[in-house]
């Protein structure tokens, strides 16, 4: 185990708890061990009072350690014997939601990544996209292995995302706000392993972290108090993804006018959300205007399919990213120049004024995800990714999970 902490944010409701407070709840047969209404869990998911297996504390850990030299040696057990069946139990809780934690907790790095942008940016369609190139390109490429957490995770990724564009070949429903649907709230948490090989060439786990995907309905970003108050994991994130359709940009919009392109309904202005998303992480935090905000956030342009030919052939935009084994430093520099070349030939220098005098890290990109607008607007014909893995790389690398070079 490489990485050891005494606290931890939950992944559901954002709250920082230390790791003894920690709950289980009982794995039992539900007629050996009875069920009991778990009001916790009930008004934190709005399901009402719903019986659910008992919970319990970890003994003896009610905060009254006798020293620091006690509390640093506290380890979070694996699993416990509830005290009413005395069968054992690896299910750990939250003890602020009773939300089911990673059975991973405390043990690696978490990396909550926060994918946001306006309304029909594309975030359902980069967020599916992104986690089967994870599975399948990236994890080769890398010798990594990307596994869902938990039932949660596999049946809300395949309903939600996988089932829509790869099995059914439409488009996925807009994402509803997670003030009236609470199933948005409801991260996607994976294990990400990276195995390397030893002297001696033989194989073992060198790196592993948790990963926390979000996908924002655009309409919580449309004003701060929804922000401050369905988005907490935002300010709490370890990395941002901005998703914003360049078609939502005026200079784009009036270019490819009467070109035969469906244009998108004009949604919220791009540079409004950066500055919602600076502002929330700032008074979160207790931030100064002077003070850049150190979580590195990725701007990323989504659909850069849709604008073929306004982008010279020469362009990154129009090739793969290389990053075989390591993040390739010479790719993001010259998308990173290219992009923001493109942002002020689109009259967007603002945008990247506001990224540039708010956040200590920043990095441009260009990607579609799927490749081509779907047939009539609803049906995809071919899925034809592009570069959606390079914010996710960028954001590895930062954390020092993946190794770069030029």
């Amino acid at each position: 185990m490489g990485f050891f902490k005494k606290s931890f944010v939950c992944p559901y409701c954002f709250e920082e708890n230390d790791l003894y407070k920690i709950k289980f709840r009982c794995q039992n047969d539900p007629m050996k061990c009875a069920p009991e209404v778990d009001d916790v869990y009930g008004n934190f998911r709005n399901t009402g009072s719903v019986p659910m297996p008992k919970v319990f504390d970890i003994p003896n850990t009610k905060g009254n350690f006798s020293s620091m030299k006690d509390y640093m040696k506290f380890e979070l057990p694996k699993k416990l014997p509830c005290p009413h069946c005395k069968e054992k139990s690896q299910l750990r809780i939250c003890p602020h939601c009773h939300s089911e934690l990673p059975y991973t907790i405390g043990d690696y790095k978490d990396l909550t990544i926060a994918v946001i942008g306006a309304k029909e940016a594309g975030k359902s369609h980069y967020v599916a996209v992104l986690i089967k190139q994870i599975q399948n390109q990236i994890s080769q490429a890398f010798n990594a292995n990307l596994q869902p957490i938990n039932d949660e995770t596999i049946n809300r990724y395949r309903e939600d995302f996988y089932n829509p564009i790869y099995r059914n070949k439409e488009i996925i429903s807009a994402t509803r706000s997670a003030r009236t649907q609470f199933s948005t709230r409801v991260p996607l948490v994976y294990s990400l392993s990276f195995v390397e090989k030893d002297w001696l060439k033989r194989e073992k786990i060198a790196n592993v972290s948790t990963l926390t995907f979000f996908d924002t309905a655009g309409e919580d970003l449309d004003s701060e108090e929804l922000m401050r108050t369905e988005n907490k994991y935002i300010y709490n994130s370890q990395g941002i993804i901005l998703l914003i359709d360049p078609l939502q940009i005026p200079e784009v919009r009036h270019t490819l006018e009467g070109k035969g392109m469906n244009l998108p309904n004009q949604n919220t202005e791009s540079e409004d959300i950066i500055s919602r998303v600076a502002m929330l992480i700032r008074k979160a935090k207790g931030l100064s205007q002077e003070t850049l905000i150190k979580i590195p956030i990725a701007i990323a342009f989504s659909k850069i399919d849709a604008l073929n030919n306004l982008i010279d052939a020469s362009s990154p935009l129009k090739y793969e990213s290389n990053h075989n084994g390591h993040f390739n430093f010479s790719d993001f520099e010259s998308l990173n120049t290219e992009m923001s070349e493109l942002l002020r030939e689109w009259s967007g220098q603002y945008i990247i004024q506001q990224v540039k005098t708010n956040f200590a890290y920043y990095g441009f990109f260009g990607l579609t995800a799927l490749g081509a607008n779907p047939h009539d607007g609803t049906k995809i014909v071919r899925i034809r990714p592009l570069r959606v893995e390079d914010p996710f790389l960028w954001l590895l690398h930062h954390h020092n999970l993946i190794k770069g070079k030029k």
